[in-house]
């Protein structure tokens, strides 16, 4: 769902160096020996955040207000992740990281930035250490009530917004590459030459003559299309000779066929091609008129039942497993207002196809 953002990987790596040497001033300094593991943890945790963003202030040098916001939070976090014996550790330590927090959701909530691997990893990093902060250690009886109260509802609505916003925000605005939930686009020049224009012409014509004997359905059956599950208005057969075969967007010999599931029986839609591996995308003679696409962290059901996506976490919901499939190309012979080589059928046209 997420890549890592070009120029974010920088405070990956900034973080992974911070991890050994705040290991080694935790080590030198006596009165860590004094302080529980929980406290520790945070201490390093909140080092290796504090890393992350300061790495990303070369980055967004030209973006004057994003860097400042890094500047602060990075050595805000190096600060306390040194000042764990202080009074006020932990008041300052919840303020800083619910302030990250709730700034990061409004950075993405208007559009400043959009999530990647990076964000979403330092977000749960930041969740761990609230989580670390709050825990109350042996000795103390003030507040122990309110914070295991906070541990036990405020931490996890916090971590269910924050999830949420980044979530929402990528299926709301979805990059060039992602032309819907779970859908990666194969790259391609964004605007067809005349060459590639006539060149998606003729791979829609071939395809379409060479599937029009399977407007019947029996005849797909016969050679060896098998439908998966019909709990949706459209259905792929496939037929596993020709995956097998290994046969590279062949209009002859379609990996698949969708149909629409209709009260008076199958309606051929249109074929599919695929290729036999993850990230291996096929051929695209039209460019960007037939880029191949990938589903990838889709979440299912032994059933078949499809949860759709994963979450920015990298769960699925209970019971379910992830996949991702091998690179396809669709190709619709029914008016598609999306497209003849389109990701999705248009469900408008299916359900009209049904009623007539």
């Amino acid at each position: 769902m997420f890549d890592i953002a070009p120029d974010h990987a920088i405070g990956l790596f900034a973080g992974l160096l911070a991890l050994p040497f705040a290991l080694l001033a935790l080590r030198v300094r006596p009165a860590a020996r004094r302080v529980p593991g929980t406290v520790l943890g945070a201490s390093v945790l909140m080092a290796i955040a504090g890393a992350i963003h300061l790495g990303l202030i070369w980055t967004h040098r030209d973006e004057i207000i994003t860097a400042v916001l890094f500047l602060l939070n990075g050595v805000s976090y190096l600060v306390l992740s040194q000042l764990f014996t202080w009074r006020w550790w932990r008041l300052g330590s919840v303020a800083l990281i619910t302030a990250t927090l709730v700034g990061y959701m409004g950075y993405i909530v208007l559009n400043f930035d959009t999530p990647d691997q990076v964000a979403v990893a330092t977000k749960l990093l930041e969740l761990t250490m609230l989580g670390l902060v709050l825990i109350p250690v042996r000795g103390e009886t003030r507040r122990r009530t309110s914070r295991w109260s906070a541990i036990a509802v405020a931490l996890p609505l916090l971590t269910v917004v924050t999830v949420s916003v980044v979530w929402i925000d990528d299926l709301a605005r979805p990059d060039a590459r992602h032309s819907h939930a779970g859908a990666v686009l194969q790259q391609t020049n964004d605007v067809a030459t005349p060459e590639q224009v006539a060149a998606a012409q003729q791979l829609y014509d071939q395809t379409a003559a060479a599937i029009a004997p399977y407007r019947d359905w029996h005849a797909a059956w016969a050679a060896g299309y098998r439908p998966g599950p019909q709990n949706t208005p459209s259905t792929h057969w496939m037929n596993q000779r020709n995956v097998d075969a290994g046969y590279v967007m062949d209009p002859r010999h379609p990996q698949g066929l969708v149909y629409a599931n209709t009260r008076r029986g199958p309606v051929l839609l249109g074929a599919m091609f695929q290729m036999q591996h993850i990230d291996q995308f096929g051929p695209d003679p039209g460019g960007p008129l037939t880029a191949w696409h990938q589903h990838q962290n889709i979440c299912l059901t032994p059933f078949g039942f499809e949860f759709s996506l994963m979450t920015p976490t990298a769960t699925c919901p209970i019971g379910s497993i992830d996949i991702s499939v091998a690179p396809m190309l669709h190709v619709w012979i029914v008016d598609n207002p999306s497209g003849r080589f389109a990701v999705d059928i248009d469900s408008k046209v299916v359900k009209k196809i049904d009623q007539s």
